[in-house]
Order: structure tokens, then sequence, then C-alpha cells
């Protein structure tokens, strides 16, 4: 064996030491002397009078050891604390690959179990890499007993275990030992953990660990019903009508001669519509860009950390209306345009005239918006009738400067209109004006600034991300461009971008975009955990690079670019939610967070992830990739507003808003009535855009033998032989259903038997395009 794992115990208090053999020699990779710390009150001398402390361990396979630790009260105490801590002892190397579910840079500070998506801790060793995973189903046990959880690394030491803990600003959680959890006589707790080891880099220990997370406790969650609620089509309906029907959110103006539309950046859940008509009150927020973020970030920072002042807030914003700027967005967070995208597929679908008619008003909006040098501004304010356009953003802030992220993110939904909607040539021209400006301000190690603007008749950049994952976006947009344009510049430059992101960002795993440092959890460039020893890094960088690669393969048939993605892919599985913790009143499972000092689950950028998780699937066919992106697809409706606790609709016409996340501020709670059409419901609605036509309802990939139930139901078994396919779908709806199987298949035709039933002779070209299944 690889690996050896030895546990002595010392009064009920066990050690551990993990070996490996190293050529001749007996490496110690890792030791626990003592594994456990325990604390509790009142604590009785000797400690093992007061708490009596079982352990057992057993191989799961090949450098992984599961450990159990089983506490029984003798006396009824308060557990304060119950921490395994393992130093890794394998000489680790500076700037190696370490990974910690979230940050924790000061003192006493810990990665709250709150932030337990995909736990693990990763560190990478001179010879061995380690990792430390809790055992999530043992965890939901603690849970329930109410008792809660926490991780920390610091330097080379690895802990996890039970430990309470609250909120410090926004958002950072700090270990409380007191007064601890009640434990009766004869009760018990049990903690469980598993230890993985291999011989490889951190980087592929935490591939591994990812598909470890998803085959034990992921995949089991698709054959249930949460999070989903209604078949996606009610979702999507229910979503659409709020976004671009509701007169609350939705506005028209001409622009050059054409009719346009836009969809109102921000609602609010509350028992009033909101109040933005007045043309002095948007004039305010015009001149002063800086009040409406310093209000948000007032209010996450300092009103939301103590759940008190919270449901104080919550309580006066369901009772007051809320003003809010009237201000449409074309930007990475709010775009409008990747609403309207997903709006017209739906309403192709439907036979929706008004939906339709609405969302072309939206692309128009985009063709019409003025542009500089071919950039595409990202904010529109209308005070009173008049159009006002702002260049572009810093998170909530806007600003005199284009976002190139805002303008490539906007071009590339152009792009995605003209190749699945509409092949207006207009939309190709406004696509090579930006990117010839591209061109013109890529660096000369291949990456696009983040920030540009043009003055006394040249490009100045804004240093602030002047080299980051910051330049992905522009690499997608290029890279889908080249292909849909022909034009090898496009494609060269897209490269070079290319290769500065795979050396650049995912070898050094620097994950840095303006959300990780101009959201709502501030911090300075280059700002480190000191304990931790990570950076601070965002799954928008991540969704980005990977889309990056895989639109540079798809662009350049050059599989070398799927390796990087798929890389790009892993870091950001690592904050997919493979679970749905009891300590949360929502199932959250098949969601994404945002990054590692914030608290949200369930964020809106699932809505991204989703279709890129489809697309991966097929370039590399891994069935793993196929089944995160249904949970993904799913969990995109889990925050709508559905006539029940915690999103009751305050007012009727809130019905079908999408909330951003859910326990954004640290704990179980919803933001408090903060909506934004386009990033909820407007992503969701991309979502499904992107993945219904092309796998329908049920998919079933024959060449490569994989086969997934989408919309609300499974596949329990599939086999096929010669010209017969059968498969059994169960629904997790009750009621009959019409659902559409799509078939990836070689042959001519199939005959196809559905739950005991033959349904007939069907041949290929039918199957691709998808039959109707009745349940």
């Amino acid at each position: 064996m690889e690996f050896r794992l030895d546990l002595d115990e010392d009064e009920g208090i066990p050690s551990l030491s993990l070996w490996t053999l190293l050529g001749e020699q007996t490496l110690k990779v890792a030791e626990g002397k003592p594994l456990l710390i325990i604390d509790a009150f009142p604590r009785r001398f000797p400690f093992k009078d007061s708490l009596e402390v079982n352990t057992s361990f057993h191989i799961e396979g090949e450098g992984c050891f599961w450990i159990k630790h089983r506490l029984r009260a003798r006396y009824p105490l308060f557990l304060s604390g119950c921490l395994a801590s393992i130093v890794m002892q394998d000489g680790p190397r500076n700037g190696v690959y370490r990974f910690l579910p979230h940050l924790h840079p000061e003192s006493g500070m810990v990665a709250a179990d709150h932030c337990f998506r995909s736990p693990c801790i990763v560190i990478e060793g001179s010879h061995v890499s380690l990792a430390l995973v809790p055992d999530l189903e043992e965890l939901s046990c603690l849970q329930r007993q109410g008792i809660r959880t926490a991780m920390t690394l610091e330097g080379e030491r690895l802990t996890y275990g039970i430990l309470n803990h609250r909120v410090k600003g926004h958002v950072f959680f700090v270990g409380r030992s007191f007064p601890g959890f009640f434990l009766g006589k004869g009760e018990e707790a049990a903690l469980s953990y598993y230890i993985l080891a291999e011989r490889t880099n951190g980087e592929e220990l935490h591939r591994r660990v990812n598909s470890f997370l998803w085959e034990r406790y992921g995949r089991a969650g698709l054959s249930k019903l949460d999070p989903q609620r209604l078949p996606l089509i009610e979702h999507a309906e229910l979503a659409a009508e709020w976004a671009l029907l509701n007169p609350e959110n939705w506005v028209e103006m001409d622009l050059g001669g054409r009719r346009c539309g836009g969809i109102f950046s921000y609602n609010m859940n509350c028992r009033r519509p909101p109040l933005r008509s007045g043309k002095y009150t948007t004039e305010v927020f015009l001149r002063y860009p800086r009040l409406y973020p310093g209000i948000l970030q007032l209010g996450a920072a300092h009103l939301t950390t103590k759940p008190v002042v919270y449901r104080m807030l919550r309580g006066l914003l369901s009772r007051f209306p809320v003003i809010l700027p009237a201000v449409v967005q074309m930007q990475s967070w709010f775009n409008c345009l990747r609403t309207a995208y997903g709006v017209y597929w739906l309403a192709l679908e439907e036979g929706k005239d008004e939906l339709m008619d609405r969302a072309l008003m939206v692309k128009e909006l985009a063709l019409a918006a003025p542009r500089e040098k071919g950039l595409i501004p990202a904010v529109l304010y209308m005070v009173g009738d008049k159009p006002v356009w702002v260049k572009g953003t810093k998170g909530f802030l806007h600003l005199d400067w284009y976002h190139l992220a805002d303008t490539c993110v906007t071009g590339y939904h152009l792009l995605e209109w003209y190749r699945d909607h509409h092949s207006q040539p207009a939309i190709i021209d406004t696509c090579c004006a930006l990117a010839d400006t591209l061109l013109k301000v890529q660096g000369p190690r291949g990456s696009f600034p983040a920030w540009i603007r043009w003055a006394s008749g040249e490009f100045v950049v804004d240093p602030t991300l002047e080299e980051s994952a910051e330049s992905a976006p522009a690499v997608m947009f290029l890279a889908l461009l080249s292909e849909i344009a022909g034009r090898g510049d496009y494609l060269k430059a897209a490269s070079a971008g290319g290769e500065f992101l795979s050396s650049h960002v995912v070898e050094p795993q620097t994950w840095w975009d303006y959300e990780n440092f101009f959201s709502c959890s501030p911090k300075t460039i280059d700002w480190k955990d000191p304990r931790s020893r990570c950076l601070p890094e965002c799954t928008l960088g991540m969704y980005w690079t990977a889309a990056a690669f895989l639109q540079l393969f798809l662009a350049s048939k050059d599989k070398a670019w799927l390796e990087f993605g798929r890389r790009a892919l892993n870091r950001l599985l690592s904050y997919q939610q493979v679970w749905s913790p009891p300590s949360l009143s929502i199932n959250v499972y098949g969601g994404f967070a945002s990054q590692n000092t914030d608290g949200e689950w369930n964020d809106a950028r699932q809505g991204l992830v989703a279709p890129l998780l489809f697309d991966y699937y097929e370039a590399l066919g891994e069935m793993e990739l196929l089944e995160r992106g249904v949970a993904a697809l799913r969990s995109c409706f889990a925050t709508m507003h559905l006539d029940r606790e915690p999103f009751a609709p305050l007012r009727p016409s809130v019905r079908g808003a999408i909330s951003e996340n859910y326990g954004h501020f640290g704990y179980d709670a919803p933001a408090p009535g903060y909506l934004e059409p386009d990033w909820g419901a407007g992503s969701a609605l991309y979502a499904l855009a992107r993945v219904l036509p092309s796998y329908g309802q049920v998919y079933m990939d024959l060449e490569r033998g994989h086969a997934v139930g989408i919309d609300a139901c499974s596949i329990e078994s599939l086999s096929w032989e010669g010209d017969r396919v059968r498969f059994h779908i169960t629904s997790h709806l009750n009621g009959p259903r019409r659902l559409r199987a799509v078939f990836r298949i070689r042959e001519e035709g199939l005959r196809v038997e559905l739950n005991g039933r033959i349904l007939g002779y069907f041949p290929s070209g039918e199957l691709r395009e998808g039959i109707y299944v009745d349940l």
C-alpha cells in the first residue's frame, strides 16, 4: 500500500500518524499528536471521567481514510469544542497549491460550516498532497442536533471539528467556545471526516476530492424533487412575465429612430412598489454615483451582520416603499440583453408575441447604444423621459471608464443572439468594431485591461487589475467572434489572451476580478489571508476563464485549450453545493457561491455555469459534468417567490421574481427585499434557453452510454440492443407530464420502449431533434 495510517489512543484521546513509502525510506506525511483537542464545561479531572471518546477508522480506497470520533457525555456538560488537528510533515514549498472554503485572516476566525458547499482543505507538500474532507452525512446529523462545525488552515496545520461561530463583518466568522453545545448524560455526538493523500500535486488531488464529494453526496440529489418545485417551463413563464411584462420593471424609449426597451436593474419585495419615476430622484443617483453603492455597502457591512438587526430592517422594508434608481444595465452581473436572450427563446417556444416583441426591443437597445471606438456603454439612466448613458461599472459603482468585462459580456451575448436567434448583420458590425478596439488595447503578454477610456486621442488604461482574470471575457468574446465571422486576427488575439490566462491565472491560481475587491466584501488588491496563505478568489473569473478556453477550443479545434479549461472548471466546481445543509431553511442543492469571503448560497451565477457544464460535457464526455449541469439548472429556481416562506411575495406583482442568492450575510436568511430582474430571473431564463433546445427535458447519449433526467425526473434504467432502446423515467412531480426526450445516436433509427410501453420506430433525425413522451 502507498499509504499507512496509524491511530494510537492515550486515555481516550487518539494520536494519528500518516506514512508513505518513498523509495526505500518511510516518510511521515502528517501527524496529529494529540489528534483531538476537546474542551467542555464543567470540566472534571481526569477528562475521561466527563466524556467518553471512541475513535475508529477504515480504509475507503488507496490513500483515502475515514475517521470517526464518537463522543458520549458521562455527565451533563456543554461541549465547547472538539477539533481534529493534523500537521503536514512533508515540507511544503513556498507558493504551492492550497485551498480552504472560506478565508479567516485574523486570530480566532474560522471557516464556518455555513460556507461548506464542497468542503475540503487541500495542501500540497514536497512529495505528497493532503486533503481533509468532512463527512457530510455525519455533519447533517450534527446540524440536526443544533451542533455546528468549522475548519481552519494555519500554516501546515489542518483543523476541522465541532465549534460554534458568529458572523464578523461581511463576511468572516469568529469561533465561539462559550457556552458550547449541551449534551445530557448519555447523549452522543459524532465527528467524522476523510483524509485523502496522493503522490501528486495539490490541484490533481483537489480534482479527485471534487469527484469524491460528487459521487458520495452530490449524485444522490438528482433523484429528488427539491430544489425544483414546478416544471421548468412553468418556472420560466413566471420569471419572464415578472421581468418583462411587469410595468415596475419595464421601460421603453426611442433611440436613433429605433424603438427600444429595457429592464430596470433593481426592484424590492415590499408591500408597495418602489419609487423611481421621479426625474429628480434619478438625477440625484446620477450626480452622486457613490450614493447607492454606499447604501448597499453600509447595509451589508453593518446592518445585516446581526440577525436581530436584520429582522428589524426586513420589517421596515416590508412596510414602506423604497426609492430606487431608474437604471437599465448591460454589465457582467445585471445584463438585460442576457435576460432578453432567454425570454426570446421562451416566446418562440410558447408562442408569446408580447414577450417576443419586448425581448427584441432589448436587443435593439444594445445595438442602438451610443458607441465610442466600438465600446458599448454599460449603464442607462432614465431621467424622466431622457436617456443618459454612463460608460462602465466597478461593481455597483457607475463611472466614466469602460469596464471591458461589461462591454465584452454584452458583445458575447449579442453573438449568441446572432448564432441562436437572429442572424442580423448589424450584430456582426457592432461586434467587429468592439473587437478592433480590443486588439489595440491588448497588453504585450496577451492580457486585456479591466478599465479603459478614450482621452486626448488615445486609450488610457487603469492599472487596477490590468493583468488578471478580467482578461477572460475579452478572450471568450474574440474567440466566438472569430468562429462566427471567420477572422483569423481575432483568433490570434484570443489565443494570446488564452496563453496569458493559462500562465498567469490558472497556473498560479490567481482568481481575481472586480467582485473580489469592489463588491460587498471589499479588500485591497494583492490582499492575502496571512493564516491560510490563500488568496481571495471569485467564481465569476473562474467561469469566464473556463468559458474562454472552451471558446478557444471550438474556434481553433486545439484540444490543449480544453485541459486549461477543465482546470479552471475544477476550481469553479469547488464552490458548487453538493448537498443541502439542515442549517438552512431552503434546499440549496446544486447552486454556486460567489467567492471565498462571502456567505451566499445559490447565487444567480449558477444560471451562467449550468450551460457551461453542459458545453464541457459535450466536449469531454464526463458524466459528472452532465449531472452537475442538471443540478445547477434546477437550482436556478430555488429562490423563486412562490407564496412560500422565506420567499413569499409581499405584493402580488412580485410573484415569479427570483432572489439573487440565499444566506448572503452568513446565516440562515434571504436578502431583505432585494431583487434584480437580470441577476436571478434573467440568468435562470438564459440557462434554460441555452440548455433545453439541445438537451430537452430528458437526455440520452447512447454513443457514450450516458442518460439523465433534466426537468424534475430521473432515468431509472436504460438498455439498448440492436435497434431497440428501453428506458424507464420517474417523474418527481405529481400528475401526468409530457417531456421532450433528446437522443445522441449513430444508428439510423431506433425502436423506443418507455416504462414498458412501445412507442414505435423513430428515424435518427427525429430522435436527435427530440421526441415527446407521456408519463
